[in-house]
């Protein structure tokens, strides 16, 4: 898992490998520069002498020289490491959130059924900020720890073998404690992360349903739900850091009892001759240098853990199968709009569907009403027709056509669509209008907003059509939001209409008005109108009663009416 993990991430890496390999060139001349301070420093004390010549005076002076040389231009590449990285991390954020943001829009929407929007959000907001932070972290400093082991853990041999071998026998003890420790950690990070995503999709979950949560009295219950939830995460985070925590003062502590072990040991050499005072100057710093990477292990190893969590969620987008789009046919030019399903079976899931063998003619031009009990599968008819769900079995024919041989994006195209929960995104009137389309003009939405009946109130407003507008705002009425989304729906002038409780949100006045319009625009072309409202599908050329998925009647408003049957029950109850 980790390997694969590692292999997805390389590409965004590649794509800054000069950099990369920058960064790697002044890492490496800023730790030899860095790691030949403390030769030098011992180099100093040994020139030190109680009586001191002119000689020894300039010696000291050029070895003071050299290591300032040293600790300046040191400093100066680790600020170009530093900077080069952040950049490379930015990009990378960058490149992610591009990548993720245009695969879900390669989605089903059975993708969105099936994850909470907040845990998404999550991963394309948090994850990848954690993993850029972490990259930005750690990705020089990984290479330039390991430079700075070997370097000096060569320079510890060279001056002393023996001080070397009890260094690093302490250093083992140390690694088989952290190793332990670092597994269980690793576990509860994940677990973090998780419910970091469950409290998102609460708190975008509350916040949308304000009004909800005031009318129902829900708010203790909203408040003990999160604190529930946020006790997790809180939980799991103290135990991973609390694991993770006991890692550097252990080590940290080993490197103190080997300071003082060298210490005691490199003054019996000195004793012995073996060791000069300065050597063994050198040789701490040296040890001090190399313990200090190992007592980084710990921070590193979270750091890294964070990322390949993040990653293992962010690739969990990224290596979803996008929805499937076997495009064979070109859309014709000329459209009769004849719609027709054949043993049509559909289910959100395999075990439980919600249409079966559902079959039907519509007529070019016919304007179809669809009514019946909540759950009978209205709107999955129309969700099925717009190919917002592929049909389990059956098939859904245009002209005779088809409609799996179109791809999805033309085929939608054809339709005009109103939802009965409006939907409006942050920018003027005339930008929501023209969803989806740059090419609409002016003229265009005008005439449309004329037809619709909205025209008198958006001019009326003081800046008229680049009056600005978003969801949450409570400029327009519901009614107002929904006669601009019926707009946006004809401004196009689609061939086939889908109006899902399209003047639901309207009153009785708005809705005459409506009603009227809507003789209009559906002249000619094919219209399927769901409705709980039966008096306004009256005119409907069809009336279709759906109950658990099947048509169980379908005619006129008056045919039905003689009927008597479920019809006649839903329009006299």
């Amino acid at each position: 898992m980790k390997d694969d993990i590692l292999k997805k991430l390389a590409p965004y890496l590649f794509k800054h490998k000069l950099k990369l390999f920058y960064i790697i060139l002044t890492a490496i001349l800023a730790n030899l520069l860095s790691l030949l301070a403390p030769y030098l420093i011992g180099l100093a004390i040994n020139a030190l002498k109680i009586n001191m010549n002119s000689k020894d005076f300039n010696t000291l002076q050029i070895i003071i020289f050299f290591l300032t040389f040293c600790y300046i231009s040191s400093a100066i590449l680790s600020w170009i490491q530093n900077i080069t990285m952040n950049q490379i991390s930015q990009n990378i954020v960058y490149e992610m959130r591009k990548d993720s943001f245009q695969k879900l829009h390669k989605f089903s929407l059975n993708f969105f059924d099936n994850n909470s929007h907040g845990n998404i959000m999550s991963i394309l907001i948090n994850d990848i900020d954690n993993i850029s932070s972490s990259i930005s972290q750690v990705g020089t400093q990984i290479f330039a720890s390991l430079l700075t082991v070997i370097i000096a853990l060569s320079m510890m041999f060279f001056l002393n073998p023996l001080l070397t071998v009890v260094q690093l026998f302490l250093i083992t003890l140390a690694g088989f404690f952290i190793k332990n420790n670092m597994k269980k950690s690793k576990e509860k990070m994940r677990i973090q992360q998780s419910y970091l995503g469950k409290l998102n999709g609460y708190v975008e979950e509350i916040l949308l349903g304000q009004i909800e949560v005031k009318a129902f009295s829900y708010e203790k219950k909203a408040i003990d739900e999160f604190n529930s939830l946020n006790s997790i995460y809180k939980t799991n985070a103290i135990k991973a850091y609390f694991l993770g925590g006991f890692n550097y003062p252990t080590l940290n502590f080993i490197g103190n009892i080997s300071y003082s072990l060298i210490i005691f040991l490199g003054a019996i050499f000195i004793l012995e001759g073996k060791l000069t005072i300065g050597a063994l100057s050198s040789f701490i710093i040296y040890s001090k240098m190399f313990n200090r990477p190992i007592a980084n292990i710990s921070d590193f190893y979270n750091v890294i853990q964070t990322v390949l969590v993040s990653s293992e969620r962010f690739f969990s987008i990224m290596d979803t199968p996008d929805e499937v789009d076997s495009k064979t046919l070109e859309i014709p030019n000329k459209i009769n709009g004849e719609l027709e399903f054949k043993n049509v079976s559909f289910g959100y899931s395999k075990n439980h569907p919600v249409i079966k063998d559902f079959n039907l003619t519509v007529p070019p031009g016919s304007l179809v009403a669809i009514v019946g009990p909540t759950g009978a599968g209205k709107t999955t008819l129309v969700n099925l027709i717009m190919r917002f769900y592929d049909i389990d079995s059956g098939e859904i024919l245009l002209d005779k056509k088809n409609i799996t041989s179109f791809s999805r994006k033309d085929f939608r195209k054809l339709f005009g669509m109103v939802l009965q929960d409006s939907w409006l995104f942050t920018g003027t009137i005339e930008e929501n209008i023209k969803y989806g389309d740059e090419s609409i003009t002016h003229e265009q939405i005008i005439l449309a907003s004329k037809i619709v009946g909205i025209y008198d109130f958006i001019i009326s407003l003081p800046q008229g059509f680049d009056t600005c507008i978003s969801e949450e705002n409570n400029l327009l009425s519901q009614g107002q939001k929904q006669l601009i989304t019926i707009t946006r729906a004809i401004v196009t002038n689609p061939r086939l209409l889908i109006l899902d409780e399209a003047t639901s949100g309207v009153d009785t006045r708005t809705e005459q008005k409506l009603q009227k319009a809507m003789e209009t625009i559906i002249k000619g072309r094919t219209s399927f109108v769901i409705a709980h409202r039966l008096l306004t599908i009256q005119n409907a050329d069809i009336i279709l009663v759906v109950v658990d998925g099947k048509i169980v009647e379908s005619g006129t408003h008056s045919e039905l009416l003689e009927n008597k049957d479920f019809y006649y029950k839903m329009y006299n109850s």
